[in-house]
């Protein structure tokens, strides 16, 4: 909307998208009219269920815990390399989604497979930020806290898993509105992102990360109330149904079961190593061997078309090389641990800098929408990865002082960065979304998601370690030290790495990724997540050799032949 010129009587005019003059008062009917229409296709207990866990939780909550993570691990003089492998291990519930998804599909607990779950991960968060607020400096390990912030990204995760579910079921059921209430959700989580970032700089400022953490207890814990209420409507499953169920899919793509489990289990052993492993190489050495045994589960048990996609992304977000550990001292070291380096203040690198790219996010949202929608994966992925690999390489500047030499300020230069980086982000963000919706077949839509974006997680945590140990090698291990400048010598090798290794990835795509139009349509609605794969061909090929063996053996027996042939050909045909 825009201001119009005039200002007729009963105060100013608004003018919508279609030039229509509109009052203040009947733009504020018109929302609250869609709000109405929304609560009387969905109910009130589903908006207000999802008000508390999309927008509280994982919109503000989460806001609030991630942005203040490094401070508190920075009160411990945790070194840059060490610090990725913390924030690695204490984002690992986001790749266990698929597991959470199966404990609650397949072990309700009395009864009910969603409230048991969302408020046992919750009594569990508010007691670990509790433990964290109000602890005095050093009194809880280091690792006391990692895992005290992992139980708080595991409710999180748990929580919207939960949620997802139970609104993508209704929106089945009325799909008419389906775009309004993800627009109800994604606004939410949007504003309430936004009031952390706006805001945390000024806590941790004034009062340090672990009073914020205290404060969080409290609206950690609201997602309570409407669970408590039965706000998701659960109706409680009969232990038959529940048994029934489980067997359903077991026999329906028992291949998903196994994936399921694999990338579980791997985000365990990962949790588990990042915890009690101090060696940075051995937490790299578990890491990249998860990710070859998730990639090649992949490949042998999923149709071609999604293993290769998932794969690409896979292997491309493994070499984002995340150097945020030692670029986060280099930002925020003050002028006697870092002379003559940018100094930034904590209200300026945590909530000025957070703010700007979540509106330039927004921006470069709006601008996909209206321009590139249309594009075709090939072109748009090429165009915004060599875009945001220039945009990185210009970023090397401000590691090299160059943007000093140059009249540059550090603040605008990195403002200008990072929020360009930003908008091109969502030009690469968003059409592997509409990908990744197009490789979950109807029926198994969310556990291939979960699947597919546990992937995802997961090879975020690879990208992690992997670059604390090139900042290892290069020896950038900054902790917060006095005079530690020359800890930043070589931060610009690791950033160059950093933003040319994705690039090399382009050259699978043309054997991983179609080069159609994000409008077309990739399988057939009736298709199987699991069909054509190398597993169930290997499976079909082995029992059409047995059938072929039994219907030679019986040959002089006429009666018994076309019964053998018929069972080969149907089991043939199933596979």
């Amino acid at each position: 909307v825009e201001w119009s010129a005039g200002e007729p009587k009963g105060g100013k005019m608004l003018c919508d998208k279609d030039g229509m003059l509109r009052h203040p008062r009947e733009l504020a009917d018109g929302y609250l009219e869609w709000f109405r229409r929304l609560q009387e296709a969905y109910g009130w207990k589903l908006l207000g269920m999802l008000s508390f866990a999309q927008w509280v939780l994982k919109g503000m909550v989460w806001g609030y815990a991630l942005t203040t993570s490094d401070f508190l691990l920075r009160e411990y003089a945790v070194s840059g390399p060490k610090m990725q492998v913390y924030k690695a291990v204490f984002m690992l519930p986001w790749a266990m989604k698929p597991l959470f998804g199966l404990m609650s599909d397949a072990l309700p607990v009395g009864g009910y497979h969603k409230a048991p779950y969302i408020i046992a991960s919750t009594v569990l968060a508010v007691f670990a930020y509790m433990a964290i607020g109000l602890s005095a400096e050093g009194t809880l390990q280091v690792r006391l806290i990692v895992a005290c912030l992992l139980l708080g990204t595991m409710q999180v995760s748990i929580v919207d898993l939960l949620t997802e579910a139970r609104y993508a079921e209704r929106i089945r059921e009325v799909p008419k509105y389906g775009p309004d209430l993800m627009t109800y959700v994604w606004g939410g989580i949007t504003v309430g992102s936004l009031v952390a970032t706006g805001s945390v700089g000024f806590m941790i400022e004034h009062f340090g990360p672990r009073p914020v953490y205290a404060m969080l207890a409290m609206p950690a814990a609201l997602v309570l109330v409407p669970t408590c209420l039965n706000w998701l409507e659960e109706k409680r499953v009969a232990p038959g149904d529940a048994a029934q169920r489980r067997s359903h899919f077991l026999a329906e793509q028992p291949e998903l079961l196994v994936l399921v489990l694999v990338v579980g289990c791997s985000s365990l052993m990962l949790v588990a190593f990042g915890l009690l492993q101090e060696s940075i190489w051995v937490n790299l050495t578990v890491a990249l061997t998860a990710a070859v045994v998730v990639t090649i589960a992949f490949l042998l048990l999923v149709r071609p078309m999604i293993s290769l996609m998932n794969c690409f992304f896979f292997i491309q977000t493994c070499c984002v090389v995340d150097i945020s550990g030692a670029s986060f001292y280099f930002f925020t070291d003050d002028a006697a641990q870092f002379p003559n380096g940018p100094n930034f203040s904590k209200i300026f690198f945590a909530s000025g800098l957070g703010v700007c790219v979540a509106i330039l996010n927004l921006l470069g949202m709006a601008f996909y929408n209206r321009y590139m929608k249309e594009w075709r994966y090939h072109g748009l992925f090429i165009f915004a990865n060599l875009l945001q690999c220039a945009i990185s390489l210009l970023g090397l500047c401000v590691f090299l002082r160059l943007n000093c030499k140059w009249g540059i300020p550090d603040a605008l230069f990195v403002l200008g960065t990072t929020g360009a980086w930003g908008v091109v982000h969502m030009w690469m963000w968003l059409p592997g979304i509409v990908l990744l919706s197009h490789m979950c077949p109807k029926g198994v839509e969310a556990t291939m998601y979960a699947l597919l974006a546990g992937c995802h997680n997961l090879g975020n945590s690879v990208a992690s370690y992997s670059g604390a140990c090139l900042l290892d090698i290069l020896n950038v291990a900054p902790r917060g030290d006095p005079n530690e400048a020359h800890q930043f010598d070589n931060l610009w090798i690791a950033a160059l790495i950093s933003a040319l290794a994705p690039v090399l990835t382009l050259a699978l795509m043309p054997w991983m990724i179609p080069n159609a139009k994000q409008t077309d349509s990739l399988m057939d609605d009736d298709c199987s997540a699991t069909e054509g794969s190398p597993w169930q061909r290997f499976r079909a090929n082995g029992k059409e050799k047995s059938c072929s063996a039994l219907t030679g053996s019986t040959m002089s027996t006429p009666a018994s032949t076309p019964h053998a042939q018929g069972y080969g050909a149907v089991d043939t045909q199933i596979a």
